[in-house]
Order: C-alpha cells, then structure tokens, then sequence
C-alpha cells in the first residue's frame, strides 16, 4: 500500500534548519595553483574601462579566487566580480567611471583589505592566507555547513512522529488565495513511511532562505540563555512573524528529537567541527563575470524576477529588470504597499514600482500573508513587525511586447462567474468558490496597470507561442491548468471571456500544482505536482473544445534505488526544445528527464491518470555537491526551480539546464551535449538564494558581451546573508566569456 503524504510547507512557514559536524582541514581544493613562471600586474593587457592585475599570496599565485570591485559612493552598490587564471591573472571589464574598492575572497582565505582602483590602470592584489581552518570556513557555502547534520538514514523508517504540545496563542490567519493552509495545533499522530518522505518535510523548510548560511548555525546570543541547546532552538524557531508556523513544522518532525538533532548541530559547530572544503572555480567557471546591484528595500521578499520574453530572448534588449516583492513595506514608510523592484542596468538606478489594486479599499480588508503577531521577539527587529503584505506579487513573465505580467491579488472573493449557478462553460464544469487571484499587467511605456480577475488559485505562470498568445497558469490547490487567452483580453478587457481553466481527470489523488512548462513540440502543458508522495509529473491537452475535450495523463517518478530515489519529489519544471521534460528533485539532489517520446505505449483511459506506466521515459542525473556525511546519497544543495536555456542565451549552448543551487550561493547549469556540469558561484553577497532565472540576449552580434543570465537573492529575510540588518536583495548577471582575461 502506497504511503500518501500531503506536504503542508509553505513559503512562510521558514525553518532555520542545520546539520551535525565534523571537523575537517583546509585541502588541497583550496590552496592556490603555483604557476611555472610568475606573472606581474602589467603583463594583463588593459582597456580604458578594465582594472586588471595579478593576486599573489606568501603561497604565490592564487589561481581560481574572485576578484570584487566594488564602486564607491554608489546608491546600488555597483560591483564586478571576476576570477582569477591559473596564473594568478585577472580582469575585471567593462566598468563605469569612478573609483573602486577592490579585494580578494577565496576559499583558504580571508578577504584582503580593499584598495582603490580606477579603470584603466593596472591593480595587484595581495590575497591573505586564512591563519586557521575555522577562518577559511567562515567563506564556505551554507550547503557545506549543512552537510555536517545526522539526518536520518534510511534505517531508521518507518518512523512515527508523536503529537507535540500546544503552541501558545492564537493561530495564524488563513490566507486562501495561496493554500495556506495552517497545520493542525497540536499535529496529529503521523508517520513517516521512508527517508524521502522525512526529506521532502525537512528540506521544505529550505524554501525561504538558507540553511547554514552564519545567521542559522550560531544561536544569536540576543534571545538569551536556556539550559540546552535545543531550548534554545525552540526559542529561535519561535521568532518573529513567522515563529508559530515554524515551531509548527518542528513539531511536524518530532518536537523533541528534530530539536535536538539542530542542537548537536550548533553543539558540535560551536566546539569548532568544520566542513568539507568546497572547490575552487575551475574550467569554464573562471570565465565567469558577475555584475551585482542592490535592489528593493532592507525587508523585501523579492518572489521571483524577469529580463526578458523566454520565448524570445532578445526582447528587451538592455532594458530594465524586474522582481516582485510581497514584503508590503516598500511604500516609503506606508506599510502594506507592495512593490516591483527594478534595476535598470543601462544607467545602473534602482528603484521601486508601488503595486495599485483595482479597489484601494481591499487593501485594508485582505488577509495579510505574514502573520501580524509573534510568539517571541525576532533577534534582528524585536516587536517590531517588518512584514504587512496583504497584496503578494509572485511568480512573474515577460511578452513580447516587453510588459510585465505577475500573480496577484486583485481582489476580496470570486467573481460571480466563477462559481456554481453561472452560465460560464468552466464554471459549470469545475466551479470555483473562492482562492482565485488575478494577473496584472504592468506596461513600462505607459507606467500603467490593468488587473485580470481570474476563478482559479494561479501559481507559476508561462506564455505558450500559440496565435492568442496565451498565458498558461498552474493551478496551485486544486491542480489542472488555468489560461488567459492575452489576444482576446487586449481586445476586449473581458476577464471572463478571456481566461478558461480545467481541472484534472477526476481519478487523480491530490493533483495540486506547482512548477509549469509548455511544450512547443505538441502544445501541451505540464506541471509538478507537490502534495503527494512520489512526485508527478502531470500533462494537460485542452483539446479543441474546453473543457470537455481536456485530457490529463500523469508520470510518477519511479522507485530506482540505484539512485537513491524511493518516492523523489519534483518541484521546478521546464521543458527543453526536443520535448523532453526536466525537474530536480528537491529531496535528493536528482536531476530528472522524462521523455515522453520514449514511452512504449502512450496510456489512456484509467491507465492514463495512475502515473505508473511509461518507467522507460525517466531519466536520472546526479547533481554535484556536498552531500550528508551521515548519508552520502543525499544533496545538502537546494535545487528549488530551474531554467532551461534553448536559445544559448548564457553561452553555454542551446537546452543548456540549470538549476539553482539556493543553499550553496550558485547556479548549476548542466551542458546536455557534453555532459558536464558548470557551477557559477556567487562570492558576494554570501547568502544568495535564487528562486527565479533566466536568459537575455541583448545583442547576439557582441558574443559574450551581448548575453547572459540574470537572477537575484530572493532569500525571505535580506538581514540573514552577509549585511545583516539593513542589507536589501541584490541583483546578479551572469556572463560566460572565453577566457579569464577576454574583455
């Protein structure tokens, strides 16, 4: 009998979870590659806007370290980040006038002292050798300090999780637009049947911000004393506006056994148990240049962001970026005001967009997303509550046009139309009684807004290439897709007449969606599916007369120990220009390909919806990393979503896959024709949690200078990375050039 678990984690309900350690030295990884022959700083040819040099330590040459040159007195913190050859050599190009403090990072180092630096004029650098291992550990990726917890091995399962005591106060509010629904207080009797099901659980509370990042392997000494360390955890996990839902997923867990388990984590860290040493750049990752602007404010929760149409990526060419922020506190002091954060890279500004509703009076009636009460104080704000977010703009897309077009609230309540007793075809269909959100439309010519209505809980959202251009939506509780047919509402500005939505084949459990990707091979649209243990992968046709003519088939990710996989959970989806469909699977660290082209037989009727049929379709690929010194077969990464770059936008080649490594400051790209995986690290700011990425040409003539990936830090709670309290989200293009010194 199949084990069904319904995954109750949710973007609020955080965790700061952690791992057990063991010490460990600074290896060879991380010591710097002595050249043959030294290299000085005026041997890096230079251009006007170059600064360029050589960084040597008492050790010689440090190959594979980063370069950061920072501009001074700069609103949005401007800075270019390079790394350096196998000589030592670096090149930091393209920079605007102005004056630079530049520095040194590395692992088996400390940050060197920044020095000025001016375009056009050679610059060494003196890396600093780290004094101990502890030291050189302060730099390592959160992933690597995660990776020291005693998570339960597969032995141990099935195992039962007995009711925990009663959190004090009133429960959280129920905000129904984002099924969020709380846990039951106190949870009842659960079990566990397998690992996988233990990780899905533990590894949910990785989708707010990082686990082992230096703000959740130290207890802050601010909240106080207690007679062990796992008080002291249940004091952290009881902080702030989202205390209750975190307390609520420890006990989730165990109460008692998973707040010892974060305890002799801390316990063992703080007697000076190390991790593993993490790589230096190599290969193609030295190539990379990284350019950061700060965006948004100090207490954004940037959700997701967009450069460019995916369709197309050459739209938009140079022109602004822009990410959704459902803090509620970017209205200059006004709480409750949401805001597009925006940075326009041609004059490196960035500012903010406040977010209008349709009624301005719903803004005081919705439901806010964060909790506005706290069990205990944060240890970075105290009683104060940063967070008043009733408008929440999520996931986000371009067209072709350059709009922009973003999950929202729009709206108290379903429209007429949506429910049961309307003419609506749909409705009559699969009536929608509440949880709709709406769409809205952000056009950067005109400055203005227009809100789409919609009957159905959207989540992530995709344009199709089709005549109407059609907005494809995942329908996040319900499951089965939703879609706005852009054509007819630019026409028409009729909400009910342009959108329609289908609900899946009545004979799928617990259909509710997630990720979302659209097939241009055969029209189809397919999604990730979340509340069920294994993972699915679920297509949809419409057919030629919704919804009647819709069609569901479902794809379960298949036992295969050889992997490491018992019941994988998907999550991000896409789909690259053959057809094939990709997602990571978050609990173990697999990358995924279901190629429906390979099936056998392609199953109908009841055979269609028990996703057993078609093993021969899956495909499994590890993704590289640390793993979990107490079970090696696991990821201590996060892949939480995924981009697939068809048009080599990056310049790592056409279907290039790449997923975010959100505990381990990178992006992971996957180069299928080769085989090989590419790691484009984040140094600086450390903490970068990406959710969200993509793909922008802006000149396909300019090579390397042309193209490049952008994606930000979306962690929820900007004070937790490198900053602390103050620090807003940042904003990074990643761009692949031929060599370390090519500018």
């Amino acid at each position: 009998m199949r084990t069904t678990w319904v995954r109750r984690t949710i973007l609020s309900v955080c965790l700061l979870c952690g791992f057990l350690a063991v010490s460990a030295i600074i290896g060879t990884q991380a010591r710097p590659r002595k050249s043959a022959a030294g290299a000085d700083a005026s041997s890096v040819a230079l251009k006007a806007n170059d600064i360029g040099g050589v960084v040597t330590s008492s050790k010689g040459p440090e190959a594979g370290v980063w370069v950061i040159a920072e501009l001074a007195n700069s609103a949005s913190k401007f800075a270019k980040i390079v790394v350096t050859d196998d000589q030592g050599r670096y090149l930091v190009p393209e920079l605007p006038a102005g004056s630079y403090r530049v520095w040194v990072r590395g692992y088996g180092l400390v940050d060197s002292k920044p020095v000025d630096g001016t375009p056009g004029k050679s610059l060494a650098l003196a890396a600093v050798p780290a004094p101990n291992p502890r030291a050189a550990a302060e730099y390592y990726p959160a992933a690597y300090w995660a990776s020291l917890i005693k998570i339960p091995t597969k032995s141990d399962f099935p195992m039962t999780i007995q009711p925990a005591p009663p959190i004090p106060g009133d429960p959280d509010p129920i905000k129904d637009t984002h099924a969020n629904n709380r846990a039951k207080d106190p949870p009842p009797p659960a079990v566990f049947a397998n690992q996988d099901e233990w990780l899905a659980k533990f590894k949910g509370c990785w989708t707010c911000h990082q686990m082992g990042e230096k703000s959740t392997r130290e207890i802050p000494s601010n909240i106080g004393t207690y007679p062990s360390s796992a008080l002291a955890w249940e004091r952290l996990v009881s902080s702030g506006q989202v205390g209750r839902g975190m307390l609520g997923e420890i006990n989730s867990m165990g109460h008692d056994r998973t707040l010892a388990m974060y305890g002799d984590w801390t316990d063992r860290i703080a007697k000076g148990e190390l991790p593993p040493v993490p790589p230096r750049p190599a290969g193609v990752e030295r190539n990379v240049v990284i350019t950061m602007w700060n965006w948004a404010v100090p207490t954004a929760f940037l959700h997701a962001m967009i450069s460019t149409d995916r369709r197309k990526p050459t739209v938009n060419a140079y022109g602004p970026v822009y990410g959704t922020d459902w803090s509620g506190d970017c209205g200059k002091g006004k709480k409750k005001i949401t805001c597009l954060a925006v940075v326009d890279p041609k004059t490196n500004e960035s500012y903010e967009v406040p977010v209008p509703l349709p009624n301005e009076a719903d803004r005081e009636r919705l439901i806010t997303w964060s909790a506005q009460q706290q069990l205990a104080p944060s240890p970075y704000y105290g009683d104060e509550l940063p967070w008043n977010d009733p408008v929440n703009p999520g996931p986000v897309t371009m067209d072709e046009k350059g709009r922009v077009w973003f999950n929202v609230e729009t709206r108290i309540g379903n429209p007429d139309y949506c429910k049961a007793g309307s003419n609506n075809p749909y409705a009559k269909a699969s009536p929608r009684e509440s949880g709709g959100k709406g769409v809205d439309v952000y056009d950067p010519k005109t400055g203005k807004f227009e809100f789409v209505d919609l009957c159905f809980e959207s989540t992530r959202i995709m344009f199709s290439n089709d005549k109407d251009n059609t907005l494809y939506f995942s329908v996040q509780r319900d499951g089965g897709i939703g879609w706005l047919n852009t054509r007819l509402w630019d026409q028409t500005h009729d909400a009910e007449k342009s959108q329609g939505w289908c609900a899946p084949d009545p004979g799928v459990a617990k259909p509710g969606a997630y990720g979302v990707a659209y097939d241009t091979v055969d029209d189809s649209f397919w999604y990730s599916d979340l509340q069920i243990m294994p993972g699915r992968l679920i297509r949809m046709v419409r057919g030629s007369n919704p919804p009647a003519t819709c069609q569901t088939e479902v794809y379960e990710v298949p036992f295969d120990p050889s992997h490491g996989l018992t019941f994988g959970q998907t999550r991000g989806i896409d789909i690259d220009s053959k057809g094939v469909v990709w997602t990571p699977l978050q609990n173990e660290g697999v990358l995924a390909s279901f190629d429906r082209s390979k099936c056998k037989t392609i199953p109908t009727g009841k055979d269609a919806v028990t996703g057993k049929l078609c093993r021969e379709g899956w495909n499994f690929i590890h993704v590289p990393g640390p793993t979990f010194k107490s079970d090696p077969t696991v990821l201590s990464d996060n892949t939480y979503y995924m981009f697939i770059d068809k048009y080599n936008a990056i310049g790592l080649g056409s279907n290039t896959v790449i997923v975010d490594g959100a505990n381990s400051d990178s992006l992971i790209a996957y180069q299928q024709d080769a085989k090989t995986w590419v790691r484009l690290r984040v140094p600086y700011r450390m903490g970068f949690f990406s959710r969200f990425f993509d793909g922008r040409v802006d000149d396909p003539k300019l090579g390397w200078k042309g193209r490049g990936a952008w994606s930000a830090n979306m962690t929820r709670g900007s004070w937790l990375t490198e900053g602390g309290k103050g620090t807003p989200s940042q904003l990074y293009h990643f761009q692949i050039r031929p060599d370390p010194l090519a500018n």
